[in-house]
Protein backbone atom coordinates (compact mmCIF):
# COMPACT_ATOMS: atom_id res chain seq x y z
CA UNK A 1 0.00 0.00 0.00
CA UNK A 2 1.41 3.55 -0.98
CA UNK A 3 1.84 5.93 1.55
CA UNK A 4 -1.15 8.01 2.46
CA UNK A 5 -1.69 11.66 1.27
CA UNK A 6 -3.00 12.59 4.56
CA UNK A 7 -2.92 11.53 7.83
CA UNK A 8 -5.88 12.56 9.85
CA UNK A 9 -4.78 12.46 13.80
CA UNK A 10 -6.26 13.31 17.12
CA UNK A 11 -5.55 12.94 20.92
CA UNK A 12 -8.08 11.80 23.03
CA UNK A 13 -7.81 11.42 27.14
CA UNK A 14 -10.25 8.23 27.53
CA UNK A 15 -12.38 7.68 24.27
CA UNK A 16 -12.64 9.10 21.08
CA UNK A 17 -15.86 11.48 21.08
CA UNK A 18 -18.67 11.40 18.02
CA UNK A 19 -17.68 14.74 16.78
CA UNK A 20 -14.36 13.71 16.05
CA UNK A 21 -15.55 10.58 14.04
CA UNK A 22 -17.92 12.47 11.93
CA UNK A 23 -14.70 14.83 10.99
CA UNK A 24 -13.95 11.56 9.38
CA UNK A 25 -17.33 10.33 8.15
CA UNK A 26 -17.49 13.72 6.31
CA UNK A 27 -13.94 12.58 4.06
CA UNK A 28 -13.56 12.66 0.25
CA UNK A 29 -14.26 9.37 -0.67
CA UNK A 30 -13.25 9.32 -4.28
CA UNK A 31 -9.97 9.59 -3.98
CA UNK A 32 -8.77 8.36 -7.44
CA UNK A 33 -8.01 11.63 -9.09
CA UNK A 34 -5.19 11.79 -6.68
CA UNK A 35 -4.02 8.25 -7.22
CA UNK A 36 -3.87 7.65 -3.81
CA UNK A 37 -5.00 4.93 -1.53
CA UNK A 38 -7.35 7.43 0.98
CA UNK A 39 -6.71 8.93 4.19
CA UNK A 40 -4.99 7.54 6.81
CA UNK A 41 -7.10 7.66 10.54
CA UNK A 42 -4.79 8.25 13.74
CA UNK A 43 -5.64 8.37 17.31
CA UNK A 44 -3.24 8.93 20.54
CA UNK A 45 -5.21 7.40 23.08
CA UNK A 46 -3.96 9.15 26.65
CA UNK A 47 -5.12 7.88 29.38
CA UNK A 48 -4.30 9.04 33.55
CA UNK A 49 -1.54 6.46 33.77
CA UNK A 50 0.33 7.17 30.22
CA UNK A 51 -0.56 11.14 29.43
CA UNK A 52 1.57 12.63 27.13
CA UNK A 53 0.08 16.23 27.25
CA UNK A 54 -0.53 18.09 24.70
CA UNK A 55 2.71 18.87 22.57
CA UNK A 56 3.62 15.20 23.34
CA UNK A 57 0.61 13.86 21.90
CA UNK A 58 1.50 15.80 18.67
CA UNK A 59 4.70 14.57 18.28
CA UNK A 60 3.55 10.82 19.19
CA UNK A 61 1.11 11.68 16.34
CA UNK A 62 4.04 13.04 13.87
CA UNK A 63 6.53 9.90 14.58
CA UNK A 64 3.39 7.18 14.56
CA UNK A 65 2.70 8.35 10.32
CA UNK A 66 4.35 8.52 7.44
CA UNK A 67 2.22 10.74 5.41
CA UNK A 68 3.43 13.65 3.74
CA UNK A 69 0.41 15.75 5.18
CA UNK A 70 -0.50 14.92 8.48
CA UNK A 71 -4.07 16.85 10.21
CA UNK A 72 -3.77 17.39 14.00
CA UNK A 73 -7.44 17.70 15.28
CA UNK A 74 -9.13 18.79 18.52
CA UNK A 75 -11.15 15.70 19.36
CA UNK A 76 -14.25 18.22 20.02
CA UNK A 77 -14.24 19.38 16.89
CA UNK A 78 -16.95 18.95 14.49
CA UNK A 79 -16.51 18.98 10.84
CA UNK A 80 -19.86 19.40 8.40
CA UNK A 81 -18.29 19.50 5.28
CA UNK A 82 -18.09 16.79 2.99
CA UNK A 83 -14.73 16.54 1.01
CA UNK A 84 -12.86 18.69 3.14
CA UNK A 85 -10.07 16.73 3.06
CA UNK A 86 -9.90 17.38 -1.02
CA UNK A 87 -10.08 21.30 -0.23
CA UNK A 88 -7.39 21.23 2.45
CA UNK A 89 -5.08 19.13 -0.37
CA UNK A 90 -5.13 21.07 -2.87
CA UNK A 91 -3.48 23.95 -0.33
CA UNK A 92 -0.81 21.57 -0.32
CA UNK A 93 -0.20 21.28 -4.49
CA UNK A 94 1.42 24.40 -3.71
CA UNK A 95 4.56 23.46 -2.35
CA UNK A 96 4.95 26.83 -0.99
CA UNK A 97 2.30 26.21 1.44
CA UNK A 98 3.67 24.64 4.73
CA UNK A 99 0.88 25.10 7.34
CA UNK A 100 -2.65 25.22 6.85
CA UNK A 101 -6.08 25.73 9.43
CA UNK A 102 -9.49 26.25 9.55
CA UNK A 103 -9.30 29.38 11.51
CA UNK A 104 -6.68 31.91 11.25
CA UNK A 105 -5.71 35.48 11.27
CA UNK A 106 -4.50 37.88 9.26
CA UNK A 107 -1.80 39.61 11.26
CA UNK A 108 -0.07 38.13 14.23
CA UNK A 109 1.46 40.37 17.20
CA UNK A 110 1.12 44.23 17.96
CA UNK A 111 3.25 46.66 16.39
CA UNK A 112 5.05 47.63 19.31
CA UNK A 113 6.61 44.53 20.02
CA UNK A 114 10.23 44.22 20.99
CA UNK A 115 10.19 47.88 20.86
CA UNK A 116 8.03 48.25 24.32
CA UNK A 117 7.95 46.21 27.57
CA UNK A 118 7.20 42.65 27.23
CA UNK A 119 3.24 42.30 27.49
CA UNK A 120 1.28 38.80 27.16
CA UNK A 121 -1.52 40.79 24.63
CA UNK A 122 1.62 42.19 22.48
CA UNK A 123 1.49 38.22 20.84
CA UNK A 124 -2.39 38.62 19.38
CA UNK A 125 -3.91 37.61 16.64
CA UNK A 126 -5.82 40.50 14.59
CA UNK A 127 -8.52 40.26 12.04
CA UNK A 128 -9.02 36.45 12.68
CA UNK A 129 -11.51 34.74 10.34
CA UNK A 130 -13.19 31.40 10.28
CA UNK A 131 -16.16 29.19 9.18
CA UNK A 132 -17.05 27.95 12.40
CA UNK A 133 -20.88 27.96 13.48
CA UNK A 134 -20.02 31.20 15.63
CA UNK A 135 -17.45 32.65 13.54
CA UNK A 136 -19.01 36.11 14.29
CA UNK A 137 -18.62 36.11 17.64
CA UNK A 138 -14.65 34.96 17.19
CA UNK A 139 -14.26 37.34 13.95
CA UNK A 140 -15.36 37.48 10.51
CA UNK A 141 -17.47 34.67 8.48
CA UNK A 142 -14.93 33.45 5.54
CA UNK A 143 -15.32 30.23 3.33
CA UNK A 144 -12.38 31.11 1.17
CA UNK A 145 -9.36 30.40 0.61
CA UNK A 146 -6.29 33.33 1.86
CA UNK A 147 -3.05 33.31 3.10
CA UNK A 148 -2.80 34.75 7.26
CA UNK A 149 -0.09 35.14 9.75
CA UNK A 150 -1.20 32.75 12.59
CA UNK A 151 -3.76 29.65 12.69
CA UNK A 152 -6.03 28.68 15.62
CA UNK A 153 -4.77 25.34 16.97
CA UNK A 154 -7.97 23.20 17.42
CA UNK A 155 -7.41 22.20 13.07
CA UNK A 156 -3.47 22.82 12.05
CA UNK A 157 -2.72 20.57 9.26
CA UNK A 158 1.02 20.53 8.69
CA UNK A 159 3.78 19.88 5.78
CA UNK A 160 6.26 16.70 6.87
CA UNK A 161 8.69 18.36 5.64
CA UNK A 162 8.54 21.42 7.89
CA UNK A 163 8.17 19.66 11.44
CA UNK A 164 10.94 16.85 9.89
CA UNK A 165 13.26 20.33 9.34
CA UNK A 166 12.60 21.54 12.98
CA UNK A 167 13.00 18.30 14.87
CA UNK A 168 9.51 17.78 15.75
CA UNK A 169 6.88 19.80 18.06
CA UNK A 170 9.02 21.71 20.45
CA UNK A 171 7.35 19.29 23.29
CA UNK A 172 9.76 20.68 26.12
CA UNK A 173 9.52 24.30 25.54
CA UNK A 174 5.95 24.67 25.26
CA UNK A 175 3.90 21.73 26.77
CA UNK A 176 0.35 23.04 26.46
CA UNK A 177 0.16 26.31 24.91
CA UNK A 178 1.13 28.29 22.07
CA UNK A 179 1.75 25.52 19.62
CA UNK A 180 -0.30 26.87 17.31
CA UNK A 181 1.73 30.06 17.33
CA UNK A 182 4.95 28.09 17.32
CA UNK A 183 3.65 26.30 13.80
CA UNK A 184 3.11 30.01 11.87
CA UNK A 185 6.07 31.29 13.19
CA UNK A 186 8.22 28.41 12.37
CA UNK A 187 6.58 28.07 8.59
CA UNK A 188 7.53 31.97 8.45
CA UNK A 189 11.27 31.36 9.53
CA UNK A 190 11.52 28.54 6.85
CA UNK A 191 9.76 30.01 4.06
CA UNK A 192 6.31 28.58 4.49
CA UNK A 193 3.43 30.30 3.82
CA UNK A 194 0.18 29.82 5.99
CA UNK A 195 -3.36 29.43 5.11
CA UNK A 196 -6.44 29.44 6.02
CA UNK A 197 -9.57 27.79 4.53
CA UNK A 198 -12.95 28.32 5.59
CA UNK A 199 -14.34 24.99 6.25
CA UNK A 200 -18.04 24.23 7.57
CA UNK A 201 -16.89 23.05 11.33
CA UNK A 202 -17.30 23.92 14.51
CA UNK A 203 -14.76 23.36 17.28
CA UNK A 204 -16.88 23.21 20.98
CA UNK A 205 -13.67 23.47 23.35
CA UNK A 206 -13.22 22.10 26.79
CA UNK A 207 -12.99 18.44 25.92
CA UNK A 208 -10.03 17.85 26.91
CA UNK A 209 -7.47 20.44 28.27
CA UNK A 210 -10.06 22.14 30.95
CA UNK A 211 -11.03 18.56 32.33
CA UNK A 212 -10.09 18.45 35.79
CA UNK A 213 -7.92 15.38 34.72
CA UNK A 214 -5.79 17.45 31.87
CA UNK A 215 -5.13 19.97 34.76
CA UNK A 216 -3.78 17.14 37.51
CA UNK A 217 -1.39 16.19 34.84
CA UNK A 218 0.16 19.32 33.85
CA UNK A 219 0.07 19.80 38.38
CA UNK A 220 1.41 16.08 38.54
CA UNK A 221 3.88 16.23 35.30
CA UNK A 222 5.23 19.45 35.18
CA UNK A 223 4.29 20.86 39.05
CA UNK A 224 2.84 23.74 37.32
CA UNK A 225 -1.04 24.73 36.94
CA UNK A 226 -2.55 25.41 33.97
CA UNK A 227 -1.56 29.51 34.75
CA UNK A 228 2.06 29.38 35.22
CA UNK A 229 2.48 27.35 31.69
CA UNK A 230 -0.14 30.28 29.64
CA UNK A 231 2.31 32.53 31.54
CA UNK A 232 5.25 30.58 30.67
CA UNK A 233 4.82 29.66 27.13
CA UNK A 234 3.64 33.09 25.86
CA UNK A 235 7.28 34.11 27.49
CA UNK A 236 8.82 31.58 25.25
CA UNK A 237 6.72 31.91 21.90
CA UNK A 238 7.91 35.97 22.48
CA UNK A 239 11.70 35.01 22.41
CA UNK A 240 10.87 32.42 19.52
CA UNK A 241 9.50 35.30 17.79
CA UNK A 242 11.63 37.70 17.36
CA UNK A 243 12.96 38.78 13.96
CA UNK A 244 9.52 37.55 12.47
CA UNK A 245 7.06 38.87 14.29
CA UNK A 246 4.71 40.80 13.98
CA UNK A 247 3.45 39.54 10.72
CA UNK A 248 0.95 40.63 8.04
CA UNK A 249 -0.24 38.45 5.78
CA UNK A 250 -0.31 39.83 2.04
Amino acid sequence: MSTPWLAITTAVLGEPTSLINNCWNSLENNCTSRSRQGDEWLVRHNTPEDNLGVTGSLQWLYEHTTAPVIAFLHSDLEIFESGWDERVLREFDDPAVGVVGFGGAKGHGEDDIYKTPYNLTQLRRIDYLSNTTDAEQHGTRFTGSCEVAVLDGFALVVRRELLRLSNGWPVKEIPFHCYDYWAAITAHKLGYSVRCIGIACQHWGGATSTTPAAQEHWQQSLGKTDQQLHEESHRWIYEYGRNVLPWRAR
